[in-house]
């Protein structure tokens, strides 16, 4: 059971054992925990941080954390088991303490399997899946065995040929009416699925994405949801021949042809147990369709019942929670490298003594936006989770909306993963060669916000998602816009400010040149159509501006996102000022990187571009200068989950390396049995 009264925090100063890291906390300007609490703490935030404490202090207290070494010396069968035994640990633990809170219970098993919870698919798409698209028979029937654990999940979409282009998947499902039954084949090799996580070993039934074919196979009906036991849920082998159906005991005898298995290796396991699977003639029950949108009948005529746009409601709030995903990652990265740097000496004054190197100003650059962009993808987050509660969470869905939540979550999925993963990157480096190490706990996040460039659809493709949005959008009639949309500035008649005063004018340059890149593009557009050019042909032509225009337009959404943060901060006076600078820190920062733009377009001259990157941003580093430990300690990680030997919270990052590197399984061996080999036998050939 989950108690919502105020949980304290996991450290205090007194804890800090280093004496830099020590004055650090000591010199900020503000209470770590009122930013804590301003940020993520209340039941109305998605974060609640209160009981993500409470939840935390129970993950961690469980014995199971200390029967293993660090997950990096142990080789891919040993991993799997202590993730196979954790997770299975981490499921019977929270039915124990009875955290019943389906966004609770998920956050307590990603803590207690250290971020490696094996069926995170099964409890997020798998279950999400069925709740949303099928019946209230097949809900019945289904959701009582995934939800217990009797049966265990995943979401088989992605196929070896096809990722992004839904519509041209292979994988078939032909209604054979002798049978009463789908068949199911991959006809092709690239029909393959491939990289569906927890594939590869662990799964035993996938929720199938496939081109449905009925009365037979010369009638294409689209894509439909298919619920598919791969696996024997006794002996959990692959389903060779003739089995039980566990599931609809009418069907009990069913040809079923499977081969699954895992992929090729990844970076240090962080893309989990990802699978391939080929199904020859799978033969399944009609009504393991999932039906809530549609249905076959026992004729094999194919009626829809819904609007066919919510069988992509699970992918866009996976979208949507994969925003949240890629700011704490980045959270973790920045936090790790700012308290290393507040640790690490390097270098020497005239005086003979050795400097901190958060205070050369080389390290802030790197720094000091990762901070600022940090918090600002945790507002666009928040934001965008808005925006999908309203559209989706309501009696009714709001279709006419649903086009900008698909837009807005394409792109900021895309923006923030891409600057995440390479701001975690400059983390890496920012920490010099112990960065590189996984004990330094970034080199992990590092890796998986490389795969998250790519997974739940390419950046480029998304970017092209939200283009196409803007496009269409941009060329409507103004008066059918919506004034709370995310794109109602684009039809605003208020000129760009001839210089910056405040805040707001920040926000008015950059919504400028978002509508004058896209009012250019689209102009472009329309005066290269001609009867020799099809859209398509005159889209992919444009793709590069295209995708430009759609980064344009979420750093806009972003900047908005973190200016209603900084607004809200203005009822905290300890906070309302470092909120401001985080601000000037990301708009000048995103606007250096993108000065051509704002020089072209003649909204800011050459010399204030220089001025601002020049003097306005390291004046804002100096400014946040005693406050970087604070900021990064407001996100109030514990020590285990950035199991991170210098990002620990004491800052003893020393004693940890070397705690760590004894820990290595190689030094057991005084001398490794190779050299004892070398030397009985001199002569032997190497």
């Amino acid at each position: 059971m989950v108690d919502t009264k105020d949980q304290g925090p996991y450290y205090r100063i007194s804890d800090t054992k280093n004496a830099d890291l020590l004055r650090e906390r000591q010199s900020a300007t503000f209470d770590v925990e009122e930013l804590t609490q301003f940020m993520f703490a209340g039941p109305n935030n998605y974060f609640n941080v209160n009981i993500r404490r409470q939840i935390t202090r129970q993950a961690y207290a469980y014995p199971i954390h200390k029967t293993h070494l660090p997950l990096e010396y142990l080789d891919s069968d040993e991993y799997y088991s202590v993730v196979i035994r954790k997770s299975f640990a981490g499921v019977k633990e929270a039915e124990r303490l009875n955290i019943t809170n389906k966004k609770y219970r998920d956050w307590f098993l990603n803590i207690f399997c250290g971020g490696k919870f094996a069926f995170q698919l099964h409890t997020s798409m798998f279950i999400h899946t069925l709740e949303t698209l099928a019946s209230d028979e097949q809900k019945e029937k289904f959701l009582p065995l995934a939800r217990s654990f009797q049966i265990i999940g995943t979401y088989a979409q992605t196929e070896l040929g096809h990722g992004s282009n839904l519509q041209r998947l292979e994988t078939e499902a032909v209604f054979d009416r002798t049978t009463d039954s789908f068949i199911l084949n991959m006809p092709t090799l690239t029909a393959t699925k491939f990289w569906p996580g927890a594939l590869g070993q662990s799964s035993n039934y996938v929720l199938l994405m496939a081109q449905l074919y009925a009365p037979d196979r010369h009638h294409p009906c689209g894509l439909q949801m298919f619920f598919v036991q791969i696996r024997d849920l006794k002996t959990h082998l692959p389903l060779p021949g003739k089995i039980a159906c566990s599931v609809w005991l009418d069907y009990s005898e069913l040809f079923l042809g499977v081969e699954v298995g895992e992929i090729s290796t990844r970076f240090f396991h962080e893309a989990g147990d990802n699978g391939y699977l080929r199904l020859t003639n799978v033969r399944i029950p009609r009504n393991q369709m999932l039906t809530k949108l549609a249905y076959v009948d026992e004729q094999g005529t194919f009626h829809r019942l819904a609007d066919p746009r919510l069988l992509y409601g699970a992918m866009l709030a996976t979208r949507v929670n994969l925003c949240a995903f890629f700011a704490l990652l980045l959270a973790r990265a920045v936090t790790i490298a700012v308290r290393y740097s507040a640790v690490r000496r390097q270098g020497q004054t005239p005086s003979g003594k050795e400097t901190l190197i958060i205070d050369y100003p080389l390290q802030q650059d790197k720094l000091v936006p990762c901070i600022a962009s940090t918090y600002a993808f945790f507002y666009s987050f928040m934001k965008l989770e808005n925006l999908r509660a309203q559209i989706l969470d309501g009696d009714t869905i709001l279709f006419d909306r649903l086009a900008e939540l698909h837009a807005v979550s394409s792109g900021l999925k895309a923006y923030s993963s891409g600057i995440a993963e390479r701001f975690s990157q400059i983390c890496r480096v920012a920490c010099g060669g112990h960065g590189y190490l996984v004990a330094s706990g970034i080199k992990p996040v590092n890796n998986m916000l490389d795969a998250g460039c790519t997974y739940e659809g390419d950046n480029a493709v998304l970017f092209q998602q939200t283009a196409r949005f803007l496009v269409k959008a941009i060329q409507k009639d103004d008066d059918e816009m919506n004034i709370d949309s995310s794109i109602a500035y684009l039809f605003s008649t208020k000129p760009a400010p001839a210089a910056i005063v405040d805040l707001d004018d920040y926000c008015r340059l950059f919504e400028c040149r978002s509508q004058m890149l896209l009012k250019s593009i689209s102009n472009r557009l329309m005066e290269s159509s001609s009867p020799s050019s099809t859209p398509h042909d005159i889209f992919v032509k444009n793709s590069i501006e295209l995708v430009h225009v759609a980064k344009a337009y979420i750093e806009t959404f972003v900047l908005r996102a973190l200016y209603d943060g900084v607004r809200k901060a203005l009822g905290h006076n300890s906070l309302a000022l470092v909120f401001e600078q985080l601000f000037h820190v990301f708009a000048i920062h995103t606007l250096r990187n993108q000065a051509a733009d704002f020089i072209r377009l003649k909204l800011l001259t050459a010399e204030q571009v220089y001025q601002l990157e020049t003097y306005s941003l390291p004046d804002m580093y100096n400014r946040l200068r005693p406050n970087l430990v604070t900021l990064v300690d407001g996100f109030d990680f514990h020590d285990n989950e950035l199991n991170s030997c210098l990002g620990r919270y004491d800052g003893q990052v020393y004693e940890a390396l070397m705690e760590r590197a004894r820990l290595n399984p190689t030094n057991q061996h005084k001398v490794h049995p190779i050299w004892t080999s070398i030397r009985q036998n001199p002569t032997s050939k190497l």
